[in-house]
């Protein structure tokens, strides 16, 4: 695929993402094939399509024309090799297991010709833990995206060639993307690896009696903006992703401390998960649906600005954006931007500290604790005393992550800028 060539992409794998990443491909008039070893999963197709879609014109996004044209350029196919003939790009987002994702993408290099992008979809799992089972690491690369969302994570792996790269952030601009180029890997990319922690800390809160779920939801709503919070998040993620995602997780013998943290959330999930209370899908998740109470008149009145929800919450959300920066996967403009992108909030986590001031940001770090990992604290606090060393002390001071009284977050055009 090459810049303005709407050619043909497959999908493998037809769950949620697979069809959400080839109606948005679809919708920018590329001939879309979705494959899926199971015939059954395949039947249901048409109708996930069509309810995505359906969503799409309700808020807005798109009209109904545009959606019954872009379901006719959908296919499915059970056989691969009729699903590949054709294809320029092949967007992988089949189940996060890393043997049987090797296996795939080894017959992938297998089968396709040199100049057939091959791209993993997959959250969890490392570019460098799946690039070596090609023979070609120079056409493999992440495309990952967010549901709901426009942002895609762009992550080269060792061997990947800068003209795939280049070809991919072009496929994304096709598809009226914003797309992210991450200069390294990283556990959870950079959106999910600052909204996992502000879920976990969430439970927390709740699971240890600091704060009700209702507060906790006020709080993080209070302070980005958002129209819910951290529980009404889940809900939309789906109550039982997020179990999963905790279920597979790795024992750490060696880390007591996660250990019980993820012994306390998969108790407190899965009554919730075992009675069907699966999220805004099922009707029941943390909330009722369709008329939540987060989406109620009222529910902010009387909750203060600040509070020790809020304090956690913020903490634990602006700890891990220094951490990507302080490791050097993101710049943070581009981690703000990737953020605003995919919350459409005003503000990024950068911003945010700015508003706090760095110094009081580090002592709020130091009440709350190492919310990003206690082995990374002195990164995390390393990222602001470098902006405190420059001269830097936030926004009262006029200049922080960002130059006041103008920064650059609230100029038109700031999402798109950058490495983005």
């Amino acid at each position: 695929m090459r810049p303005g060539d709407p050619g043909h992409v497959c999908f493998i794998g037809a769950g949620t993402m697979g069809c959400y990443n080839a109606l948005l491909a679809s919708l920018a008039g590329y001939d879309v094939v979705i494959y899926d070893i199971s015939r059954e999963t395949l039947f249901g197709v048409p109708q996930t399509i069509s309810a995505m879609g359906a969503q799409m014109v309700a808020a807005g996004l798109q009209d109904v024309d545009a959606v019954e044209g872009a379901k006719s350029r959908i296919a499915t196919q059970h056989d691969l090799t009729a699903a590949l003939y054709g294809a320029k790009l092949v967007s992988e987002s089949i189940f996060e297991n890393l043997e049987i994702k090797r296996e795939l993408f080894a017959d992938l290099d297998a089968r396709c010709p040199s100049d057939v992008m091959l791209t993993t979809n997959s959250s969890s799992l490392m570019v460098s833990d799946i690039e070596d089972a090609l023979v070609d690491g120079s056409r493999f690369a992440a495309l990952h995206s967010h549901l709901g969302a426009m942002l895609f994570d762009i992550v080269p792996g060792p061997r990947t060639a800068p003209e795939t790269t280049a070809a991919l952030k072009d496929y994304v601009s096709n598809l009226g993307g914003i797309s992210l180029v991450l200069n390294k890997e990283n556990k959870g990319y950079v959106f999910n690896a600052m909204i996992g922690p502000v879920l976990t800390t969430a439970m927390l809160q709740v699971i240890d009696g600091a704060a009700s779920m209702e507060d906790v939801d006020r709080a993080w709503m209070k302070r980005t903006g958002s129209p819910m919070g951290p529980f009404g998040m889940m809900d939309l993620f789906g109550t039982a992703l997020i179990y999963d995602s905790w279920k597979n997780r790795p024992a750490m013998p060696d880390q007591p401390l996660m250990d019980l943290m993820k012994r306390k959330v998969l108790s407190f999930l899965a009554p919730i998960v075992g009675s069907g209370r699966l999220g805004m899908k099922s009707g029941h998740g943390f909330y009722t649906y369709p008329d939540p109470a987060y989406s109620r008149p009222g529910f902010l009145d009387g909750y203060p600005e600040i509070s020790g929800a809020d304090y956690a919450l913020t903490s634990a959300w602006t700890q891990n954006a220094a951490l990507i920066a302080a490791n050097d996967v993101a710049e943070p403009h581009d981690i703000d931007r990737a953020w605003i992108a995919a919350t459409r909030q005003a503000k990024g986590p950068f911003a945010i500290l700015d508003d706090i001031g760095l110094e009081r940001a580090l002592t709020l770090f130091a009440v709350t604790g190492p919310l990003a990992g206690i082995e990374n604290i002195a990164k995390v606090s390393g990222c602001l005393l470098g902006k405190l060393g420059e001269g830097c002390p936030g926004a009262a001071g006029g200049k922080g992550f960002y130059d006041y009284p103008e920064p650059a977050y609230a100029e038109a055009g700031f999402v798109g800028g950058g490495a983005i």
